[in-house]
């Protein structure tokens, strides 16, 4: 048993994909790089109004007022052809890439019987996950690739081929798709049915039309099972739109954006998967390229968690050129599942934390947002920011709290910025020093504790410490450099 899933008009539907509110209303595919820039495909309504392939947009304009003409996006049919394999690889592992917008499935293996509603019930299934993703669908189930090809193009939306020899007696000859010079032969035969044709012979329809009239017959061949070409479908997840208009603001970018977010979302929900990661890709009319990525801290399939994200972000970007092109590629994760332990502490929810750094970001800008992580210096306070880590639960040793606090010793708490003091030296230590806020005389002192740096550019640095003890007992600590003098904090 094979089956084939064909989508008509494939470059058409290819370009209307992000664009549904268009499918009820007359529209028409023109093909730029063609020598003739005439009609190639159009919608059902285009054709009630009269249109047809073939006419040039100003004779199809005349026939249909309302009718919009769109220019054909390979890059969207790229997008839409990755669709289809993927969604076929998700019922059956066994597929080919036969033609765009064609898919044949070999059904080996799946508890399908030709004779019941289980193949019809596996195909609906298969229509119903192209129609979120705005592809419609024709399938047609058969013993053979080529009778399941005639019956995909038959198909509404659904055909299975129980009997070949019923299913080709009525089918038109034009199903067959014969050259012009052989339909018109035929015509003036009187052949209008394959079984009518199929009812001369091979033999004789050969000796007066020529091979050509053998492919015919080929199609029609019950007993001719051709090898299919297997292939894989890609691993990643792209969706991606070309602009007609050049985009300078954000709104109509994120109304585009949020479409692509849901499609990514349905079909990796069909692999029971969820996005891990985004990457996004802005094209600008000056040739420029402005590129991101987002990491999902607890990877999702949330629509509106997924699209704040890279809503927070855009709504900070200020580009060069207007937007012409738009790509967003996911890369798919298995959904996480969070076991917690008794001692175990973990953000409830990683992502809408997320959202409020990247909010704290464009705010406050990307230097003061983040996890400090000391430099490789000995410098006080040198320190550079990096974007936080949401994976890794921390685990919360039981014990008794005061045990700790002593194992450490004393805490410094420092002061930012460290105060300005006078400080009083007898003999090279200090003995007394006065602040606007702190003032005490000195008892006891330990230093000076030297250290410097960069003495290799402009940035160097030197200081002398001292941890000393006021009369009254308190402990704090000196600072000399040459920025002058001051306390840096006090002991705890």
């Amino acid at each position: 048993m094979f089956a084939v899933i064909f989508i008509s008009d494939f470059s058409l539907q290819a370009v209307l994909r992000h664009e549904p509110e268009l499918f009820s209303k007359p529209v028409a595919l023109v093909d730029p790089g063609s020598s003739k820039t005439n009609i190639v495909q159009l919608n059902p309504a285009a054709r009630a109004c009269g249109v047809c392939e073939g006419q040039t947009p100003s004779q199809a304009a005349a026939r249909c007022a309302e009718l919009k003409i769109k220019a054909r996006s390979f890059s969207q049919e790229e997008s839409a052809a990755g669709v289809l394999l993927q969604t076929a690889y998700a019922f059956s592992p066994f597929i080919e890439s036969t033609a765009p917008g064609l898919c044949t499935m070999e059904l080996k293996g799946l508890p399908l019987d030709s004779n019941s509603a289980s193949a019809e019930q596996w195909a609906s299934k298969i229509v119903q996950a192209l129609a979120p993703l705005h592809l419609s669908a024709r399938i047609g189930i058969a013993l053979t690739p080529a009778l399941a090809l005639l019956a995909a193009r038959e198909a509404r939306p659904l055909l299975l081929v129980q009997n070949p020899a019923d299913f080709l007696s009525t089918l038109p000859v034009a199903a067959l798709g014969p050259d012009l010079e052989i339909s018109k032969i035929l015509n003036l035969w009187g052949i209008h049915t394959v079984g009518a044709l199929l009812g001369l012979g091979k033999e004789k329809i050969a000796e007066r039309l020529g091979p050509a009239a053998l492919e015919l017959f080929e199609r029609t061949a019950l007993d001719a099972i051709r090898p299919l070409k297997l292939v894989v479908p890609p691993e990643e997840f792209v969706e991606q739109i070309e602009f007609e208009n050049e985009i300078e603001s954000s709104g109509p970018l994120l109304f585009v954006l949020k479409r692509l977010v849901e499609q990514l979302s349905s079909r990796l929900n069909w692999m029971h998967l969820v996005v891990g990661e985004f990457k996004l890709r802005l094209g600008l009319s000056s040739g420029a390229k402005y590129e991101r990525a987002f990491k999902i801290p607890a990877p999702t399939g949330n629509i509106e968690t997924l699209f704040r994200m890279l809503q927070t972000h855009l709504e900070t970007v200020r580009t060069d050129a207007s937007i012409v092109a738009l790509r967003l590629e996911a890369t798919p994760s298995l959904p996480e599942m969070h076991q917690l332990g008794l001692f175990v502490s973990t953000l409830v929810n990683p992502n809408q934390f997320a959202e409020t750094l990247a909010r704290l970001t464009a705010f406050c800008g990307s230097e003061r947002v983040g996890m400090p992580v000391p430099k490789a210096t000995h410098r006080p306070d040198a320190f550079h920011m990096k974007p936080p880590e949401f994976t890794g639960a921390v685990e919360v040793q039981p014990g008794n709290r005061m045990e700790s606090e002593n194992a450490l010793g004393l805490q410094l708490r420092r002061f930012r910025p460290p105060v300005s003091a006078a400080i009083e030296f007898r003999e090279k230590r200090p003995v007394l020093f006065r602040s606007p806020t702190l003032e005490g005389t000195i008892t006891d002192a330990r230093g000076p504790f030297v250290s410097s740096g960069h003495w290799w550019d402009e940035r160097r640095w030197a200081r002398e410490e001292w941890d000393v003890q006021t009369s009254n007992g308190a402990l704090y600590r000196l600072c000399c450099s040459p920025e002058g003098y001051f306390v840096e904090g006090i002991y705890d």
